[in-house]
């Protein structure tokens, strides 16, 4: 694990590890911590352990997972959104996530005692930072070469001029390099689908190191809506920096270095 700005920043989960997930709004230190129970799970996970499985089901779907990407004029990696979509309905399952339902913040809180709880302990409760933690642990072990993923908790905008929110998701990497907001928390509503987005610039750790309030543009894989990702402080009215294209990633980063 990596700190960014009121964040982590995760390439591996493992078992056993505590994962910072809140704190005070009054600090940028974070707190509140998860244990990493994941095998707890073990028991369901049989399909889970190595690419194997995942992509044999893939295979099987391919045609039909194609063609309803194509109908629906979606030029998204099938085998990234399958995987994806596999990933999130067991992540929903493993913990009890009813997408339309979800629990209130209070009940989450309930479950943590001294600033911590395992994740096994928010079965029914599960918020963004469960389905994400445990759907990168997923994501880590089925993933076939070329493409990989990494946690991250830091904040989203629904538009350039809205309200930060905190927020944890994932990031996806494909083989040509392309990078994917894959918002597991956050399926597309009425029809649980996974939300999937291309980021306009390289998503990655080295973009965030270093600033308190940068925000990147990303675009739905699905029908094309827009959202914001990034690090920074919702309780503050700075307005963060956007990066939407190659030429403000480098004017920001140059901007960084300074």
């Amino acid at each position: 694990m990596r700190n960014i700005y009121r964040g982590i920043w995760a390439d591996r989960l493992e078992r056993g590890q505590e994962l910072p997930v809140g704190g005070s709004i009054f600090s940028d230190e974070l707190t509140i911590k998860i244990a990493l129970d994941f095998d707890s799970f073990n028991g369901e996970l049989d399909n889970y352990h190595s690419p194997q499985k995942i992509s044999e089901a893939y295979e099987q779907h391919r045609q039909s997972v194609t063609g309803w990407l194509s109908q629906v004029d979606s030029k998204v990696d099938p085998y990234l959104f399958f995987v994806a979509n596999t990933v999130q309905r067991k992540v929903q399952t493993l913990m009890g996530v009813k997408p339309e339902s979800p629990p209130s913040d209070l009940e989450r809180k309930a479950k943590f005692h001294d600033d911590k709880a395992k994740l096994t302990d928010l079965k029914g409760v599960a918020m963004c930072a469960e389905q994400a933690s445990l759907g990168h642990y997923l994501l880590q072990n089925v993933l076939q070469d070329g493409y990989s993923a990494s946690y991250m908790s830091g904040v989203e905008a629904q538009s350039p001029s809205a309200d930060l929110g905190n927020h944890s998701f994932i990031v996806v990497r494909d083989p040509t390099s392309k990078t994917y907001i894959f918002d597991i928390a956050r399926p597309r509503s009425g029809n649980n689908l996974p939300r999937v987005l291309e980021t306009d610039v390289p998503f990655n750790y080295e973009l965030f190191e270093k600033t308190q309030n940068l925000l990147v543009g990303a675009t739905e894989v699905l029908q094309g809506g827009r959202l914001y990702f990034g690090v920074g402080h919702p309780m503050l009215e700075q307005e963060p920096q956007k990066v939407q294209n190659l030429f403000l990633m480098i004017w920001a980063i140059k901007k960084l270095k300074l």
